[in-house]
């Protein structure tokens, strides 16, 4: 019985951790596809604030040569703006592209995903920020479920312990009374043998004297014998004289 219930307790212990190992495998792997996607973000940033760093002097330029004429310059700037929206969109196809990739690599399912996206025209955003990056909603909820099983977990363990805590206890109290048991049956036992050995010697007496009291019969059965046969032969003589008296 204790070798099953020890057998349970291992097997419980084993799905707990197999259990913590994959949530720790999950959140381990969302965090780091979000590290990747902060990182390409960053990267994006910078190269974008590169860009922009590296294009304002050219513009300049071009400012200087038409600063005469401010309608050249009321058309450069719609032309400007035409160009940066391109470069937007290159880049947000850049991020869905780089999402996509890493979702094939890493198996992501879209229910499951804990990452949430606001796309519009321009850019392509996470809503948690990437200073600041805390652990999504749903793996706080698989942490509350988690730790709600492991408190389940420990919860039953305990009553369980409890439980072979009363048992083992009953099971020794029912230890001690068979052995005070078989102590007092021992004791009886080696009681009755030394009454057996006294019982023993007193009939191996008791057979001796009646082999003495017949070996003494015996011989005075013999004695007695012999004075019959003593008798009757004085008598014979006595009655042989007493008729050669009588003849003579």
């Amino acid at each position: 019985m204790l070798s099953t219930l020890s057998q349970q307790m291992t097997d419980l212990d084993s799905k707990i951790q197999e259990k913590a190992r994959r949530v720790d495998m999950d959140i381990c792997r969302r965090i780091d596809i979000t590290a990747k996607l902060c990182d390409v973000a960053q990267q994006r940033n910078s190269e974008d604030m590169s860009k922009m760093f590296n294009v304002s002097p050219a513009r300049r330029k071009e400012r200087k040569t038409v600063s005469d004429e401010e309608n050249s310059e009321m058309d450069a700037e719609p032309s400007t703006s035409e160009e940066e929206v391109p470069g937007s969109l290159n880049i947000t196809d850049e991020m869905k592209r780089m999402l996509n990739q890493l979702r094939e690599t890493f198996e992501i399912d879209d229910d499951c995903d804990s990452l949430t996206w606001e796309e519009n025209e321009d850019t392509l955003l996470l809503w948690e920020d990437f200073t600041n990056y805390n652990i999504p909603a749903e793996a706080d909820s698989q942490d509350g479920s988690l730790g709600s099983l492991i408190d389940e977990t420990e919860t039953l363990f305990k009553s369980r312990e409890k439980e072979y805590q009363e048992t083992i206890g009953q099971i020794e109290m029912e230890l001690a009374t068979a052995k005070s048991d078989m102590n007092r049956h021992l004791h009886e036992y080696m009681e009755m043998c030394s009454m057996k050995r006294g019982l023993d010697v007193q009939m191996e007496t008791c057979r001796r004297m009646i082999k003495g009291v017949r070996a003494i019969l015996h011989m005075a059965a013999r004695g007695a014998d012999a004075l019959v046969k003593g008798a009757q032969r004085v008598c014979l003589v006595f009655s042989i004289s007493q008729v050669s008296k009588n003849v003579c």
